[in-house]
């Protein structure tokens, strides 16, 4: 059991739950918010969670895979002119939940109980209901595309 992940921890507000694996090399930036991790929770690293200025609540025994980002805050507005501030929404995983690699989990996010989300998908602003799977677009196989015939 690995309950000590990177964290700046005199500004963090961390609660791990029991029977945690987490993986030594998830980066948690917890800055001024709260992230909590429900018990029996497996973190595969890599992995990236920036809660600063929100919070992320991941429920009891979820599996959350290697490379999976989740980030509260999203600065693009702000940056472009659009905002005069970082937008920064809660992020909410329920009970049981499966996060698949290399996912990207965004700020206004409600993953109901017992849903996947899988490899490779982004989502954000999302409120999935429970029992839901969510699966990015699969890859686009164009046979013979840059044959002579068909590239011109």
């Amino acid at each position: 059991m690995q309950r000590n992940p990177r964290v700046p921890a005199k500004f963090a507000h961390l609660d791990i739950g029991d029977n945690c694996r987490i993986d030594e090399s998830v980066e948690i930036n917890a800055r001024t918010s709260e992230i909590s991790i429900g018990d029996f929770t497996q973190i595969a690293g890599p992995a990236d969670f920036n809660a600063i200025g929100s919070s992320i609540i991941i429920g009891d025994g979820c599996d959350i895979a290697a490379l999976v980002t989740i980030n509260c805050a999203d600065s693009h507005k702000k940056v472009i002119g659009l905002a005069p501030n970082i937008e920064r929404l809660p992020i909410v995983i329920g009970d049981r939940g499966f996060i698949g690699q290399g996912a990207t989990i965004l700020g206004g996010c409600t993953i109901g109980h017992h849903s996947v989300i899988g490899a490779g998908a982004i989502i954000k602003g999302e409120d999935i209901i429970p029992f839901s799977r969510v699966r990015p677009q699969l890859a686009i196989i164009e046979p013979g595309f840059y044959t002579s015939s068909s590239s011109s």
